[in-house]
Order: C-alpha cells, then structure tokens, then sequence
C-alpha cells in the first residue's frame, strides 16, 4: 500500500485494524467542544470546514486563520479533485453501467466503513438513508471560530489524506487523528465528505441506540448504549435525507455486550449494502452477527474480496457478477485467499473489467463482485 498510493492521506475508511481489542476512548479536547454549529447554522459551519465557503465567518478571523483557511481551501480542492479522478468520478461510471437496474432506493449500509461517506454516497446516490459504521467516536467541533486554529486545518487535512490516496481510511491512521489531536472524532471529517460531495447539511444532531435497540436522540433515551449522529443533508434532485454514524465494534463478542446494537442490525430494513477495505474480518467465524445481518438484510451487495466470502453467496438465492481480476490477497492478509473465487475468475466466463482500484489493491489489480437477491 505504497507508491502510487503515497498521494495524500484522505478519504476513505476502514482497514488494518477495525477488530482491535480496545474500545477507543473518548478524545481529550484541548477547546470547548460540541455537536453545535459555531453561530447555529450547520450549512454555514459544514461548508466552512470542507473549505468550501468562509463567508459566514469571515469577518470573526485573525489574519493567521484567514491565511490558514484559504491554504486549507485551496489544499483541499485540489485533494477532492484527485480524490474524483482516481476513484470517484470512475465508479460514478461503473454505478451507471452495472447498478442501473439494480434496487437503489433502500438504506445504503456501509460496515466497517468509518466516517467514508464520499464511497457510500458514489456506490448508492440514490438511497434514502445511510448508515455507516466504525470504530472511532463521533466526536464534536470546536464551538468558538477562534478555536479553528491553523493546526486544527492541518491535522483535517491529514486525516484525509489517506482515503484521497487509498480510497479509504487506515484505522491505525484514523484512531491517531481523531483521538490525539484537535479533530476529536469523526464528526469533522464526515462533514467535510458529505459537503464536498455536493449535498447541503442541514443539521447535526447526537443520536444513540439504546439497550433495547431503539434509535433516538440521545437527550432521549433514558440510557445510551451505542453513541452516534445523524447529519440531515440535501440536494435539489432527491430532497431531504439522512446519514447516520455509529460507533461500535462489529466483532460477536463485543456485540454481545451490546443488545441494543445487536437489535438494531438484526431489525434493519432491507439494504444496499458496501464492504470494502473491511481487513477480511468476516471471513472469520467471530464477526458472524454483522455477515448474518448483511446476508439477511440486503437486496445488494457490492464488495470486493475483503468482505463477504464469495461462498456465502449461494446461486440458489444471489445473482452474482464479478468485475477486476482476483489475485490473493497482499502480505498483510495472505492467509484469505479463496480458491473457489479465483476459480470463478479463472474460467473468465462473464468477468468484466474494472477500471478503478478498490480495497488494497491498485488498478488494474482489484477485484469486485456484485450480488444481487434473487426475487420469488
């Protein structure tokens, strides 16, 4: 995951260690800290932070944040328009010509994801909800426009960069960002994805699962189990919709001290569901509980080899298209290889090519496979 991956550190999410052991703790904030938009407008903060627009701010700024915010903006540009060439704008042609007819409309579903909104919202533009999830905590912003130092653009800008250049977020790389520094969480990199993605936030709220698997506002709920946040964004096609975050650990035995996030992915509704870059975990019989839940729940899968084992898709019940070429996985991962996988690409009957990278490999070495429920 080297060389022409070295580009910047940006974009997209969940690799190397989505199991780790221990719960992350909450960031230490070193400035007051809330899910509050500085001045109450989420549009104006949220375009604020992806460098898109200061206007409403503007006049509040030392010349050290003025300069430091318009390097920012500049920098960012400039990363979000690699970040379109190398896999955006790509998959964006692939979704036109292989999901058309596929059901698109349902919840997108995103495992294992992280704060990568940018892939989620590419692969499925059409959904009505998006659920993602990951390791690191929501998190806040800071709540005065004096505490949006020039370190606090840079340490954005470096979060980022990895899935700008890898198409996903590390999660050794993103526990360190949003955990040891100034970003505190996730919530302002999800912020700066979804408004450089074109939409228009709304509003931001906490929300939380509780024990019993309900999903509400977490003044709410009488107990919190699961912590998260629902950002409401816009676009003049499809009006009003919402993407939620939830921070949890997806393996069986934290999930078992966990009922209410447990509920919650066995009562989703059907889904359109991507994997990728997901560390081959459920290839493994102790992340059974979120396989199962997807397995169940989606009317679409779209992953590369990362994901789901291409054996759990039974041809009695999934229509399944393969895309890329399969090679075993890289070093870091060599003990998954699937042999009944690379035997279906072998035969080359109905592979069709894949012109951008995914997951751990580079183009013209990654694969994707789309499985599609069969209908009764």
């Amino acid at each position: 995951m080297r060389g022409v991956f070295a580009l910047a550190l940006v974009l997209c999410l969940p690799a190397v260690l989505l199991c780790a052991p221990v719960e992350t703790a909450p960031p230490q904030s070193k400035s007051a800290c809330a899910v509050q938009a500085p001045g109450g407008q989420w549009s104006a903060a949220a375009q604020w932070i992806a460098g898109l627009n200061n206007g409403a701010f503007s006049s509040a700024l030392t010349p050290e944040q003025r300069a430091a915010w318009n390097d920012f903006s500049r920098l960012s540009a400039s990363d979000w328009a690699n970040l379109r060439k190398l896999y955006l704008d790509r998959i964006d042609a692939w979704r036109n010509r292989n999901l058309a007819n596929a059901p698109s409309r349902e919840v997108a579903f995103y495992p294992f994801g992280g704060p990568d909104a940018a892939n989620l919202l590419t692969f499925f533009p059409d959904a009505r909800d998006y659920i993602l999830i990951g390791l690191e905590p929501v998190g806040c912003i800071p709540s005065s426009i004096a505490d949006y130092t020039p370190d606090y653009f840079a340490e954005l800008r470096r979060s980022l960069s990895s899935v700008v250049a890898l198409g996903f977020f590390k999660t050794d790389d993103m526990r360190r960002d949003v955990t040891q520094s100034d970003l505190n969480g996730v919530l302002p990199l999800l912020l700066f994805l979804v408004s450089r993605a074109g939409y228009s936030i709304t509003d931001v709220a906490p929300i939380g699962i509780s024990p019993a698997g309900v999903v509400a506002s977490s003044a709410s709920l009488p107990k919190v189990e699961t912590s998260g946040v629902a950002i409401q964004f816009n676009d003049p096609r499809h009006g009003a919709r919402t993407l939620r975050y939830f921070s949890v650990n997806l393996e069986d035995s934290r999930l078992k001290r966990k009922p209410g996030a447990t509920a919650y992915l066995n009562g989703l509704p059907a889904t359109i569901t991507l994997v990728k870059a997901a560390s081959y975990l459920m290839h493994k019989p102790y992340f059974s509980t979120v396989r199962g839940a997807i397995l169940a729940k989606s009317r679409v899968v779209v992953e590369e080899d990362s994901g789901i084992p291409y054996r759990y898709f039974d041809p009695a019940g999934w229509d399944v298209r393969l895309f890329g070429i399969y090679a075993d996985p890289i070093q870091l991962f060599k003990g998954w290889s699937q042999d009944d996988l690379k035997a279906a690409y072998s035969t080359g009957t109905g592979v069709q090519p894949l012109d951008f990278a995914i997951g751990y490999r580079r183009r013209g070495q990654s694969n994707l496979l789309v499985a599609v429920r069969k209908t009764k």
